[in-house]
């Protein structure tokens, strides 16, 4: 029920449980709370693209991602980050991220051999990265409050 009505007239809907590791989102990025076989993940087309949703054992909902395939819809915040702190880089995949607390983008980047991982805030903060640039490891955390 509380599916249905978070996302009327999702189509291809299919209920899972949750099984580790989900490859879709980075579970250490999110910051949401541990999940186990008893928790559920739901698979749909919503509005035309892919969807993902988790849900505890008591059909709370714990948070959704989307793939964005069209990165000029990434909001203006995030887009101005890209240019600034990131110029140069080719987005090569962008995962949408909502839960109760916030809305960020998780973006694969690449720019020659300089591979980085970045989750962004919709207002242009760069909450985490991690990866590789001019040979050297980088792993970041902003604090958020």
């Amino acid at each position: 029920t509380t599916f249905e009505e978070k996302y009327p007239g999702a189509s291809e809907v299919t209920w899972t449980n949750y099984n580790e590791p989900y490859t879709t989102i980075d579970w250490e990025w999110t910051g949401w709370p541990m999940m186990d076989q008893n928790d559920y993940v739901v698979a749909y087309d919503w509005n035309g693209a892919d969807y993902y949703t988790w849900y505890d054992q008591d059909g709370n909902w714990i948070g959704t991602t989307s793939v964005v395939t069209d990165y000029s819809t990434l909001p203006s915040g995030v887009n101005n980050t890209l240019k600034k702190q990131f110029n140069g880089y080719t987005v090569l995949s962008a995962d949408k991220e909502v839960d109760k607390n916030r809305e960020a983008y998780e973006l694969e980047l690449e720019k020659g051999s300089d591979k980085l991982k970045v989750l962004i805030g919709t207002d242009g903060t760069v909450l985490k990265k991690k990866g590789s640039v001019d040979g050297e490891k980088v792993k970041e955390k902003t604090d958020v409050k």
